[in-house]
């Protein structure tokens, strides 16, 4: 009887050892980040809805990449630290700008150097943007938005294949505040040369607050929702790629025009790509 016991016990153990070892610690390097070289690519199309009086429909086509770095500036006692994003180089179009607007919007966001703290789930606080006051001001122009709105925030605790966890995130704007609802998914986790990698689908809401200081504001009355996938790097702790694809409907009201669009549809895609930089 005590063998038999002894055996149930064992495999018991042996079990929850086993379930043990399939789970995994996602978190973000904070005490010694490595240098990161990031490109992002954002595309926003708005377009009139399709019951549109209008015989030529409105629609707005913008597109941007940015190449940017990513250093640590100072770790924290509490296990979190600051990071600093720096604009190399943009590339901007828009099939509503003149190509003095082009020049114009890619000085402006070359400068558009912005700072934040991080925790080891990739929480964030007290962003802060350089050289606001030559904000121009609208969706696609703020790179921290757009960067906040792909970083993914991790569960802070171990998590096995299929493990969901929800987070929330506060994007400032010049004129309000954006929370951001995030829900997550641990959807595989495997190695590539070497690295661990996870992989994290990630399902995003939020309803957009009008910035009350810019020419073009614009606001949704429901919410706006995305998804998209996240590969971590768990070995090294960082964000390796990622993609969101974000749609939904919005008023756009045109300041210096006088005009209001009510009930514009929105796509947005957003890419991520980041690579160590080895020379740092």
């Amino acid at each position: 009887m005590n063998f038999v016991k002894f055996s149930i016990l064992s495999t018991a153990f042996l079990w929850l050892c086993s379930c043990d070892s399939n789970s995994v610690s996602l978190a973000f390097n904070t005490q010694n980040a490595p240098v990161q070289k990031f490109t992002l690519e954002a595309s926003l199309n708005v377009f009139a809805p399709e019951d549109s009086t209008h015989e030529s429909p409105e629609s707005m086509e913008t597109r941007l990449n940015a190449q940017s770095t990513l250093s640590q500036t100072v770790a924290f006692d509490n296990g979190s630290a600051r990071f600093e994003m720096k604009i190399d180089t943009v590339d901007y179009k828009s099939d509503k700008r003149s190509v003095e607007e082009f020049r114009y919007i890619e000085k402006y966001l070359s400068s558009q150097h912005f700072q934040f703290k991080m925790m080891g789930d990739g929480s964030m606080s007290d962003p802060s943007v350089e050289d606001q006051a030559l904000q121009p001001g609208t969706e696609e122009l703020n790179l921290m938005k757009v960067f906040m709105k792909i970083q993914p925030v991790l569960p802070g605790s171990p998590v096995k294949l299929g493990d969901v966890w929800e987070r929330s995130v506060e994007i400032p704007g010049n004129g309000a505040m954006t929370t951001v609802y995030k829900a997550f998914k641990l959807e595989d986790v495997f190695v590539h040369d070497g690295v661990q990698m996870a992989k994290i689908g990630m399902n995003i809401k939020y309803k957009e607050i009008p910035d009350t200081t810019a020419n073009v504001r614009m606001e949704s009355k429901g919410f706006i929702v995305g998804s998209g996938s996240i590969l971590f790097d768990i070995t090294h702790g960082v964000v390796q790629s990622g993609n969101l694809e974000i749609s939904g409907h919005i008023d756009v009201n045109d300041v210096i025009a006088a005009q209001l669009l009510p009930n514009m549809h929105i796509i947005q895609k957003i890419k991520l790509r980041g690579e160590i930089d080895q020379a740092k």
